[in-house]
């Protein structure tokens, strides 16, 4: 009699026990040991799950003689059975062929070996994964510090990464330093209260946080010495060097209010070029010239008031009598021009200059030169809108 496993639960059990007393299936009679691997196996297996040799070829096997019972197929299941093997019973019984009883043993150290090996790869591959996201955060942190110009940003940056790149921590710890001395830069600048050295702090700093500070406090010092100077060339020195100023509304206000009532070079340039026109029509005895140069309805013209350009056609007749050969008027550079602002928001320019008369004549007994006082009114439009003479002995 010898002792097997149970080809079901693989429980060591006589063969010619009834039944296996761990999982009672049927074992006398049903079961065969192969001869040629020692599979210990259910005689209704066709083949032996081991090694495939048909089971009804004769065995050499004593045990191959055991009843040939047939077991009922529900309770076959051969792929339980292939590795089992058949032990002695007592000592110096003789074990089955091909069964060894370190197999088991063998493949628990196999498992364990490759487990530990897969274990070994995931701790690599997190580690991989760790150490690169670690390396793209430091890279983010970089660029962020370098593109900050606050110094806490910065000194965040080297108190996280002080393992990592140290080509990154070195050009950080430059920058902090340029920082630093931009800061006390800064400080001397606004304590002495110069406009000097507030540019020179922008030209050594053109990405310092403080700059548009420091725009803004020139911006102040500039307007405030245009304010108190109040002249056009002031007012316009501040426009020209603060075109979008804080105060270049207000500046350009105070420069119309001005403009309205200070006569500039261009009014005098504009006037004096008006009247020069004036007198050489009347030189020339050129009519449509004369006109062109005043308005349409004069307020007063020669003492009349709403007088048109008819009046002024008039003149001309008048004075070129029948005995005047030539005229020549000459405009003494003596001019008197004030200036106020109209209803409409325009301007006004009140004229007073002197002009000499000259006249060829036949008759010798009128007089061939003259002096008067001339007054005149011109409007915005650049038109002599009121024009008046005065003899002058």
């Amino acid at each position: 009699m010898a002792i097997i496993k149970c080809p079901e639960c693989g429980h060591q059990v006589s063969e010619m026990a009834p039944t296996c007393p761990n999982c009672g299936v049927q074992i006398a009679g049903k079961v065969t040991v192969c001869p040629d691997c020692g599979q210990v196996y259910f005689r209704d297996l066709s083949l032996c799950p081991g090694c495939h040799r048909p089971t009804n070829v004769a065995s050499t096997n004593p045990t191959s003689a055991t009843q040939n019972v047939v077991r009922p197929r529900s309770v076959v299941n051969p792929n339980l059975n292939r590795n089992s093997s058949v032990s002695s019973e007592t000592e110096g019984t003789p074990q089955v062929s091909g069964v060894s009883e370190n197999s088991e043993p063998k493949k628990s150290y196999t498992t364990y070996i490759v487990a530990f090996i897969i274990a070994l790869l995931i701790c690599g591959v997190g580690y991989y994964y760790y150490n690169d996201s670690r390396h793209q955060d430091e890279q983010q942190a970089y660029e962020l510090a370098m593109q900050s110009s606050d110094p806490m940003v910065i000194q965040q940056y080297l108190n996280e990464y002080k393992d990592m790149n140290p080509e990154h921590r070195d050009a950080l710890q430059e920058r902090l330093a340029m920082l630093q001395q931009g800061d006390e830069d800064w400080t001397n600048a606004v304590v002495s209260g110069s406009r000097d050295q507030l540019e020179q702090y922008i030209k050594s700093h053109p990405d310092s946080p403080h700059k548009q500070e420091a725009l803004n406090k020139i911006d102040s010092m500039d307007y405030a010495l245009a304010s108190k100077d109040k002249s056009v060339d002031a007012l316009n020195k501040y426009l020209q060097m603060h075109p979008d100023g804080s105060f270049a509304d207000e500046i350009k206000t105070l420069l119309e209010s001005i403009k309205s009532t200070e006569v500039q070079p261009e009014d005098v340039q504009m006037i004096k070029g008006l009247f020069k026109r004036f007198f050489q029509s009347v030189n020339s005895r050129n009519e449509d010239g004369m006109l062109a140069t005043v308005a349409d309805r004069l307020s007063s013209f020669l003492g009349r008031s709403g007088a048109g350009k008819s009046d002024v056609s008039s003149f001309l007749s008048k004075i070129y009598k029948s005995d005047v050969t030539n005229m020549n008027w000459h405009i003494l550079d003596d001019y008197k021009i004030e200036k106020k602002p109209t209803d409409d928001g325009e301007s006004e320019y009140t004229v007073q200059f002197t002009a000499e008369q000259n006249i060829n004549r036949t008759d010798a007994s009128q007089p061939t030169f003259n002096r008067y006082q001339i007054s005149a009114t011109v409007s915005s439009d650049g038109k002599i809108s009121g024009f008046n003479m005065k003899h002058l002995k």
